[in-house]
């Protein structure tokens, strides 16, 4: 049996009224039996607010919603599915029989569909290479996962371009807002700065578009090209140490910690590039998302990292500096230029190493 993930998606359509209308959630549930359901408003912050919670005792249900901006809702089967819809301007119909579930009722629900079937069609074909590369890979047969590495590159590069010329010509729809896991605005900046751009006369006065455009500007600051934000915190023996007193020189700005795996397996690396490239003016800038300075101390010493440059406010996720960065996920990492700007990001292993023998 094939199944499908519903993606929470944030649909819109172009009014800009702020009127409090009421619209009618109609379930359809053929051979319901008696099915607990509940009835969730997801906001903009991606917080759940509990509307309704009932149980179907006939085949047909039907609850009134207040909405006074276009505004996302799921339906919950309790222990079977999961059913994200949208109030824009009209009442929703949801028809269950099974596993065959539809949704109508509104231009963003539509667009909800389309959305979620290219993803699922495009997962479906990267699962199927996934297989195929599992096999050549106990098969040893290196043509053959050569052969996948670069169908997988063009699916994803095929997906990436589509994906955004069909988003960008849905009218009266930001569904693509929140789908940074498949469009990161990060990744796609140019993209999402003129996304957001397009839909803000219709739909600026939407809580869902605010939260978007807070986050977006947290990461325009944060974007190739752009100056890195200042970092003045202490170092080991409570010195200050700046990000700025570095300018002149290449920087790797690393975010870290001692109980960060991952952080831990490429700090030899780190090191390995410093001792190469630090006579050619590289240096390294390590911020800890620690909260005890013994551990800290003893990670640098256990990994050599002693001549890179260590500051931390052993704040763990609450430090100072990660919330500037937007620091979600360690290792992260920025490469900065000697005027203090922004080039790359995320450099490590392989991809370290091929910017600093570049650039020096």
């Amino acid at each position: 049996m094939k199944y499908h993930i519903f993606f929470l998606f944030l649909i819109f359509s172009c009014s800009t009224k702020r009127d409090i209308n009421n619209y009618s959630l109609n379930i359809e549930f053929k051979n319901s039996n008696n099915e607990e359901i509940t009835i969730e408003k997801v906001k903009s912050d991606y917080s759940i607010e509990l509307i309704k919670s009932d149980f179907l005792d006939n085949d047909n249900y039907k609850i009134d919603l207040l909405v006074n901006e276009p505004t996302l809702y799921r339906l919950n089967i309790v222990g079977k599915n999961s059913i994200d819809f949208v109030l824009e301007n009209n009442d929703v119909n949801i028809s269950i029989d099974g596993n065959d579930i539809s949704v109508i009722g509104s231009i963003g629900t539509d667009n909800l569909t389309i959305i979620k079937k290219y993803i699922n069609d495009y997962q479906d074909e990267r699962y199927e290479l996934n297989r195929s590369f599992i096999q050549a890979s106990r098969d040893d047969n290196k043509l053959e996962l050569l052969k996948i590495r670069n169908q997988s590159e063009q699916l994803e590069n095929n997906f990436i371009k589509n994906f955004k010329k069909l988003i960008w010509n849905m009218d009266n729809s930001i569904a693509t807002f929140f789908v940074s896991d498949y469009l990161s605005i990060d990744d796609h900046f140019n993209f999402w700065d003129s996304l957001i751009l397009k839909y803000e006369k219709d739909l600026g006065y939407t809580s869902y578009y605010k939260a978007l455009n807070q986050k977006f500007n947290r990461i325009k600051v944060l974007s190739i090209g752009q100056y890195a934000p200042e970092i003045s915190l202490n170092d080991p023996d409570e010195n200050q140490l700046t990000l700025s007193s570095f300018r002149g020189k290449y920087v790797l700005l690393d975010f870290w910690a001692a109980w960060c795996r991952p952080c831990r397996v490429e700090n030899p690396n780190i090191v390995k590039m410093y001792n190469k490239y630090k006579n050619y003016g590289f240096e390294v800038y390590q911020v800890s998302l620690d909260r005890d300075k013994s551990t800290w101390i003893n990670a640098i010493n256990k990994d050599g990292l002693n001549e890179l440059n260590h500051v931390s406010d052993l704040k763990f996720w609450k430090s100072d500096a990660a919330i500037t960065y937007n620091i979600k996920s360690i290792p992260a990492s920025f490469f900065i230029d000697p005027d203090g700007k922004i080039i790359a990001k995320n450099l490590r292993g392989p991809r370290l190493e091929k910017k600093l023998s570049e650039i020096f």
